[in-house]
């Protein structure tokens, strides 16, 4: 594999935050279990909610070792996903207390491996990388402020063609970039990036989607003879959940069908405004669960759904959760066109999709899976065995570590 390096990882989200952050926190983690010496540079937790946990409040600096992985926090400004303004500006404190903090990191590095989303973890691994004299590896999950633009999220604007600017001097400065999709990798390469410096390392899924049981959620909840469909992440901008409140609203001569939201965000409220306003009672919001119990949610669920507004780079993007989804062996049904993500159903054994724009092609769907119309069994157990093959986490790790031996 190569001698032992010491990586120095920058990331403002970490578990125990949720989302996406788990690919980092397991890559990490394999690398430490491969004789590596591996830190992280990260923020004081508490995304998505604003809610800072017991233990770390009131620090400006926190150091633990997780797994073999020393993990340095640093305050940020917690603020929840609800408060996008609020947030912006956490992103600005963590690059200057990241900076402040990193002189208590004693020791050098080999590699410093900076991680985006937010603009801000690259400046800070681009600057480290010169104080240190490290070798600068520039990871991608998406990007932005891109994204942001073509979501809706941030107008187009002198600060956006800036940012913009920014990060491609930074791909220019990085040894090598890592991006988290395909899609992204051709976007880079498009921007004028040499293929030889980007390389694709999915997120794939950890070992804790592909096997157990649903662990009586049906029971808990009281779900035993419903029919369930369900969604389980970010409650946010770049969903179309209305689509989804629609089909159910569609949906209501048949009481049997159920529609599960797990998670929160931007736009919990106004979603639960639509179903009180429907009055809709095939319809629960659950709030943010545990990350343990999100494979027990999936396994226990007929139909999984992921809804993406359908804009230009949604076409490269490949949510992380349609991994999790896909291992649990269940159905899944996902609004989107065209792109990355409905290639790999179409690969892994077919591809369930539905425009978000037409709720009435989600409902028909749904009754087909339901009638047995669509083997969903049959389905998901093609998903399952495709990501047990093709996508399991330490695979994506182990071109990962290659990729840092090698730069």
């Amino acid at each position: 594999m190569g001698k032992n390096m010491k990586i120095l990882i920058i990331t403002q989200h970490f578990p125990p935050e949720r989302g996406a952050v788990r690919r980092l926190a397991e890559f990490a983690r394999f690398f430490a279990s491969e004789d590596n010496d591996v830190s992280v540079l990260t923020a004081i937790p508490n995304y998505p909610d604003g809610i800072v946990p017991e233990e770390y409040r009131g620090k400006f600096f926190f150091h633990e070792i997780v797994d073999g992985v020393d993990i340095y926090r640093s305050y940020v400004l917690p603020a929840s996903n609800r408060y996008p303004g609020k947030r912006m500006i956490g992103f600005i404190t963590f690059l200057f207390s990241a900076l402040i903090n990193s002189f208590r990191i004693k020791g050098d590095f080999d590699i410093i491996l900076a991680s985006s989303p937010p603009v801000t973890t690259p400046v800070i691994g681009w600057i480290l990388s010169k104080i240190r004299k490290a070798k600068y590896i520039l990871e991608i999950r998406d990007l932005q402020p891109e994204s942001s633009e073509e979501f809706g999220n941030l107008r187009h604007s002198m600060f956006t063609r800036l940012l913009k600017k920014m990060m491609h001097s930074l791909y220019r400065k990085a040894t090598h970039i890592v991006s988290a999709t395909d899609g992204i990798t051709k976007n880079l390469i498009k921007a004028g990036i040499p293929s030889t410096k980007v390389t694709t390392i999915k997120s794939g899924v950890g070992s804790e989607f592909l096997i157990g049981d649903s662990n009586g959620i049906r029971k808990k909840f009281g779900w035993e003879n419903k029919f369930l469909v369900l969604y389980a992440g970010t409650l946010g901008w770049a969903h179309t959940l209305e689509t989804v409140i629609e089909a159910a609203r569609q949906l209501v001569d048949q009481p049997d069908i159920y529609f599960v939201f797990a998670g929160d965000g931007q736009k919990r409220q106004a979603l639960e405004g639509m179903v009180r306003d429907y009055g809709l009672k095939n319809c629960c919001f659950i709030g943010l669960q545990s990350l343990e119990t999100i494979p027990y949610f999936l396994r226990a669920s007929d139909v999984l759904v992921e809804s993406l507004k359908e804009v230009p780079i949604t076409k490269g993007t490949f949510p992380c959760k349609l991994f999790e989804y896909m291992a649990s062996g269940r159905p899944v049904i996902f609004g989107s066109r065209d792109g990355e993500a409905v290639q790999e159903l179409e690969k892994a054994g077919g591809a369930l999709w539905f425009p978000t724009d037409q709720p009435e092609k989600l409902s028909e769907i749904i009754l087909k899976l339901k009638r047995g119309e669509i083997d969903g069994n049959q389905l998901g157990a093609q998903y399952h065995e495709h990501i047990k093959n093709h996508h399991r986490r330490e695979l994506w790790a182990d071109r990962y570590l290659k990729v840092i031996n090698n730069s």
